[in-house]
């Protein structure tokens, strides 16, 4: 894997400590555990009592799909998503370095349309006053999560391909 050095071979001081947790990974971590224990207790409450939960189902479905969004956020400030790199591997440096920025800037330009996107969405859905059901919650705030993890997700991608060009000045 290509990964962004500084000349002397140090590690890139722009990435996040891999011993820190950034504010997005714990909210990924919070939703995701809510959600399963939520789909737990539904298991336990169908299996035992044989009831469940009227609004169960929905609330599993949303913190999961959140935490989705969160945890890519944090995934793309490590560079830990999943990439094919072994073309990076074969070339010169300078051209892995230019594969790498222009695999940065598709994802910083695919963050930031997904990201207007759900505003939009968003709006559109606010605009509307739909209430869901089964929670009696507006539908907008069950897709907050979408335009919200997507701030994160095209604030780390740009923040990735800034250090990328910082740390690959020298090749050029």
């Amino acid at each position: 894997m290509v990964e962004t050095f500084t000349p002397e071979g140090d590690r890139d001081p722009t990435l996040p400590n891999d011993a820190a947790m950034l504010p997005e990974e714990a909210v990924g971590i919070v939703l995701f555990t809510a959600g399963n224990v939520l789909a737990g207790l539904q298991v336990l409450l169908r299996a035992i009592f044989d009831i469940g939960l009227v609004w169960g189902q929905e609330l599993i479905v949303v913190f999961i799909i959140w935490s989705v969004f969160f945890g890519a956020s944090g995934v793309t400030a490590r560079r830990r998503h999943v990439r094919m790199d072994i073309v990076a591997t074969l070339v010169p440096t300078r051209i892995a370095a230019m594969m790498e920025i222009a695999a940065s800037s598709a994802v910083l330009l695919y963050a930031a349309f997904v990201l207007v996107a759900a505003w939009r969405f968003l709006f559109f859905i606010a605009g509307s006053g739909e209430v869901d059901p089964s929670i009696e919650l507006p539908v907008w705030i069950l897709f907050l999560g979408l335009p919200v993890g997507m701030i994160f997700l095209t604030w780390r991608s740009f923040g990735d391909l800034r250090s990328r060009f910082l740390g690959y000045r020298y090749l050029v």
